[in-house]
């Protein structure tokens, strides 16, 4: 089906200076041997294998066997996002142009953005799984990352990567085996493009964002920070309907985070020896970025992804608790059973709008694996 005509509302990007920027102000990763490389790949590639199998035997869930699985550097990471960026952005109807179409001065500057952007975070992404560039989606493993951080906390290399690997082999599972979910993402997607209105972007209001998240990412007393710095940004450059739409994605990726978090550590348990050591000392790296990482995170909303992360866990745990597995399997029903953000908060919600009243009292009988 062609493209929608173009779409005055979606940025235009130079996607030829995003790889570019991106290729430029990315940093080097750890040294390591050739032959050393090659055996972080193969490990990675078994883990991800056994990883899957894993995730599938504790939650129920049967993934899509076709999903490929690939090791990444940080160049390539920034390359096969710019390619699923491209994409999505090509379906929603951004004029592309053509390869004679001149470049824009602010399709330069929005790609030089967008180079910087993603070196940034190819430096601080473990793994990933990529849904936009292909039709199944492919999970991503950025090997010099997964090294630098067992290095530099010093952890048990193999089973942090068959931990790491539990993790994203969960949210391909999620993507995979529960057959709405990715066209439910992408409408989340669609629909936030589709309420953008003109003129809504505030270069005042971003400015005032810029310096908020300044002023936290230099701020060493935690509890000064605003609760979600990265909201400023939002609210400066989007519609009431496009934040709407952010909320069900919000708490979509919550559920997302939270679930994986809660299966890599279900799983762990069992297949990790040392589970407690590395969920320590991983928690401890989260906890403290260096100021830049505070700034980055700040202006770009990364904090809200760590407070996805534990509000998102203890919805899981609270109701696989109550009604086991079987019970919060209900979920990947149908899109009305996923959790709105106040449901997240309030797990109880939740239960009784999907499993029912009764069981959100904690009367007998419920479903329990």
């Amino acid at each position: 089906m062609a493209p929608p005509a173009g779409n005055p509302m979606l940025p235009s990007v130079d996607w030829q200076t995003a790889a570019s920027c991106s290729r430029a102000f990315s940093r080097g990763g750890p040294r390591i041997s050739p032959e050393g490389a090659l055996d972080v790949v193969a490990d990675l590639h078994r883990h991800a294998r056994s990883a899957i199998d894993l995730v599938a035997d504790y939650t129920g869930l049967t993934p899509t066997a076709d999903t490929p699985v690939d090791v990444v550097d940080r160049i390539r990471w920034s390359r096969v996002n710019i390619a699923g960026f491209r994409r999505l952005l090509t379906e929603l109807g951004a004029d592309t142009g053509g390869p004679d179409t001149p470049v824009s001065a602010s399709a330069k500057l929005t790609g030089v953005q967008t180079g910087a952007v993603l070196a940034f975070l190819s430096s601080r992404v473990l793994g990933q799984f990529e849904t936009f560039s292909t039709d199944t989606g492919r999970l991503l493993f950025v090997a010099p990352n997964i090294v630098e951080v067992e290095r530099r906390l010093r952890l048990p290399a193999r089973e942090f990567r068959l931990w790491i690997a539990i993790h994203e082999a969960a949210h391909l599972t999620q993507f995979t085996a529960v057959p709405w979910m990715r066209g439910h993402f992408h409408d989340l997607i669609h629909t936030f493009f589709d309420a953008a209105e003109p003129d809504q972007s505030s270069a005042s209001g971003l400015a005032r964002a810029v310096r908020r998240a300044l002023a936290s990412a230099r701020s060493e007393d935690d509890d000064a920070l605003p609760e979600a710095p990265g909201s400023d940004v939002m609210a400066a450059v989007t519609s009431p309907e496009q934040r709407a739409a952010i909320s069900q994605i919000q708490a979509l990726m919550t559920l997302l985070e939270g679930h994986a978090e809660s299966v890599m550590d279900g799983v762990g348990r069992t297949a990790v020896d040392h589970v407690a050591l590395l969920r320590r000392r991983f928690d401890r790296r989260r906890a403290n970025p260096t100021t830049l990482q505070k700034f980055m995170r700040q202006l770009l909303g990364l904090d809200a992804k760590m407070r996805q992360y534990a509000a998102g866990r203890r919805f899981v745990d609270e109701v696989v608790d109550a009604h086991g597995l079987t019970g919060f399997n209900r979920v990947w029903e149908r899109p009305a059973n996923l959790p709105t953000e106040a449901e997240i908060d309030r797990p109880e919600q939740w239960i009784a709008r999907v499993l029912g009243p009764r069981l959100a009292l904690g009367a007998p009988g419920a479903a329990r694996v």
